[in-house]
């Protein structure tokens, strides 16, 4: 039995950097015309991997995500027909990128031929193929490649922009709560805990009053900054609204949610805020709720910790209060408990 292989034939050409070339998975049963289509692929500047039937080839379609595939119809294992169905599929379900797809034929009947466009191939060559009309297919499947790569990377920014808070870099408001609800279908489904904190910026307009809107914009740049560096890298952040902001806390209960909050706030207290040579103080009060079972959604435990904040700001701010699954509410100093009140809850 012949093993298998996969030749991985790398080009150095410096103008292949330049053009960014796409990589070329080749799918090829035959070793003596696998041979001759890769050298004259990677002679035109293209990176290629060569592979003997289309499994292999799908394994190395997979890796590169995105790419152009030139494969044989004809070949064990997986002809190019069901190599080129099984791409499409995996395609639609996100699981690959962009793929260009050429398919080689010795069928030059034109049901065969509509046959392979139907299952998803871009394109097709009737084999004996001329080299020239090969690779001018391929340019011109080099050029959809790239305004794909382009489309895709328009795409990203623009969702960037329409997630993301413009002042601060967190998310936006939106944004926080379509990931909100998606960690709380998550603990919901596994019976984790799920912490919330809602923070606000104490005292701040008195910022924008005494040292400009300038000044407030630095405070609150510095705070998202600081609060971000502060928490773990799967919490999440947002901007809830002007000087508040909202962290998400998957698998924390209140009391791990508490200790967080309490970490955010020794840390913005201790920060120096140096604005335009003088020395802006900031501190931030916090409230803290845990998912109950009562808890409806999203809103019902933000409603929990904004009562929490709301109860921090009225007994002297800078402060983190905390609601318990028990009922108790109290001021967190990182011990258990003082005396319970029993606060407003927020509307």
């Amino acid at each position: 039995m012949v093993a298998r292989q996969v030749e991985l034939i790398t080009h150095t050409d410096t103008n292949m950097a330049e053009t960014n070339l796409p990589h070329i998975v080749l799918a090829e049963d035959e070793p003596a015309s696998r041979t001759l289509l890769t050298r004259q692929l990677s002679k035109a500047g293209y990176d290629v991997t060569a592979c003997e039937n289309g499994r292999i080839a799908l394994d190395a379609i997979r890796q590169q995500g995105s790419c152009i595939v030139v494969a044989d119809w004809m070949m064990p294992e997986m002809d190019g027909l069901e190599l080129c169905r099984t791409v499409r599929s995996l395609c639609a379900a996100e699981e690959l990128g962009f793929v260009y797809y050429i398919l080689l034929t010795a069928h030059s009947e034109k049901d065969q031929i509509v046959a392979g466009l139907e299952a998803g191939a871009d394109d097709y060559l009737t084999k004996p193929y001329h080299k020239q009309e090969l690779l001018a297919r391929l340019r011109a499947g080099e050029r959809i490649y790239l305004l794909q790569a382009d489309l895709r990377n328009a795409n990203k920014q623009l969702e960037q922009l329409a997630n993301t808070d413009t002042l601060t870099g967190l998310a936006n408001r939106r944004h926080l709560f379509e990931r909100f609800a998606e960690l709380w279908s998550m603990g919901q489904r596994k019976g984790r805990p799920l912490g919330c904190v809602m923070l606000d910026i104490d005292k701040f307009k008195s910022v924008n009053d005494t040292w400009g809107h300038a000044a407030g914009d630095y405070v609150l740049k510095n705070v998202a900054r600081t609060c971000r560096e502060n928490l773990r890298p799967y919490d999440i952040l947002g901007r809830f609204g002007g000087e508040e902001f909202c962290i998400v806390s998957p698998e924390n209960d209140a009391a791990g949610t508490a200790a967080l909050a309490e970490r955010l706030r020794i840390a913005i207290a201790e920060s120096h805020f140096e604005f335009e040579g003088q020395t802006i103080p900031v501190t931030i009060s916090l409230g803290v709720g845990e998912r109950e079972e009562n808890h409806a959604a999203p809103d019902d435990l933000i409603a929990v910790a904004d009562a929490m904040l709301y109860q921090a700001k009225e007994n002297g701010r800078n402060q983190v209060w905390i609601h318990t699954p028990d009922g108790a509410e109290r001021r967190y100093t990182g011990v258990a408990a003082e005396s319970p009140v029993a606060g407003p809850r927020a509307s």
